[in-house]
């Protein structure tokens, strides 16, 4: 009985190593993914936010009121916070906490780009154990067998799936530092936005 339940879970891990060298590879395409978003979102912050102050901006007049070059001029996280506003004010009213809400919707928002670098993190590196123990079942089998040949290929995989999953969670972890920081930039903005718009909105 027991031979056949331990014959079972071998057969098992043996079943799981084609997904898992799989996600390994969906890893590496996240992954690869993820550092392009940031490099893409660091060249729109640059020119975006070249000389911009957001309290420079605010003294020049009402943010309810802004138009045209002077819209232009705010980053496109405050830019779309602002249309928000503007669309609500016309739509339907945001007393009774809407306007709480619409702010907290959009930095839900923001968090959200940050779910993939996040769980790549914890995954990519657990891929990689996976993927490290399952071949190395098989090389423990070839061994005993006395395949030396086979044994070594296996190893080969298993040290492989480490470095790949380890690489996956390391590059995971940079992105997602980098961009957790340009987020708190950009929360810490809309919610100084904000106050200014709930003054305006107080005295309409």
């Amino acid at each position: 009985m027991l031979t056949t339940l331990e014959n079972g879970l071998f057969a098992l891990g043996q079943v799981l190593r084609a997904p898992v060298m799989a996600l390994l590879w969906v890893g590496v395409f996240a992954v690869l993914f993820a550092a392009g978003a940031a490099l893409v979102e660091f060249a729109a912050r640059r020119r975006e936010r070249q000389g911009f102050d957001l309290k420079r901006w605010l003294k020049q007049g009402a943010v309810l009121s802004s138009q045209g070059d002077r819209i232009e001029r705010l980053p496109q996280p405050l830019r779309a916070l602002l249309s928000d506003v503007q669309s609500a004010i016309k739509e339907t009213s945001l007393d009774d906490g809407a306007f709480e809400n619409l702010l907290l919707e959009r930095e839900e928002h923001l968090r959200r780009s940050l779910n993939l670098p996040r769980a790549l993190v914890k995954v990519g590196p657990s891929l990689g154990l996976l993927g490290t123990l399952i071949p190395m079942g098989t090389s423990l089998a070839s061994l005993a067998s006395g395949n030396l040949e086979a044994m070594a290929g296996q190893m080969v995989v298993a040290f492989t799936t480490t470095i790949i999953g380890l690489a996956i969670g390391t590059l995971a972890y940079v992105v997602t530092i980098v961009r957790q920081g340009w987020l708190n930039e950009t929360v810490r903005e809309q919610r100084y936005l904000a106050e200014q718009l709930a003054r305006e909105l107080e005295t309409r």
